[in-house]
């Protein structure tokens, strides 16, 4: 029996490609993300992440993996307070 090989987004994505992947996960409509990152993020890199994990990897199932990874951090929902608070101390300031 073969075992699951546990697989983190620092496997396959350096920081800048992650920093992309946050930004675009922050700006893109519901139901859209997966498909823009595989094609935009995944895709160009595919061969150096297939190398890295040894074994051929689909961009969607990977970008649908970083979509996983990024709900469950709750980082839109972070941002979006972090944002919130921002404009209450602009606007407090005038």
């Amino acid at each position: 029996m073969k075992t699951k090989k546990k697989v983190r987004l620092s496997d396959f994505l350096t920081v800048e490609e992650l920093v992309e992947a946050i930004k675009m996960y922050r700006e893109t409509g519901e139901g859209t993300f997966a498909n823009k990152c595989a094609e935009e993020i995944i895709t160009p890199i595919l061969s150096r992440i297939n190398a890295k994990l040894g074994q051929e990897n689909h961009p969607l199932f990977l970008a649908y993996m970083v979509e996983y990874a990024l709900i469950e951090s709750g980082v839109k929902e972070t941002m979006q307070k972090m944002e919130r608070k921002q404009h209450e101390r602009n606007g407090s300031s005038n």
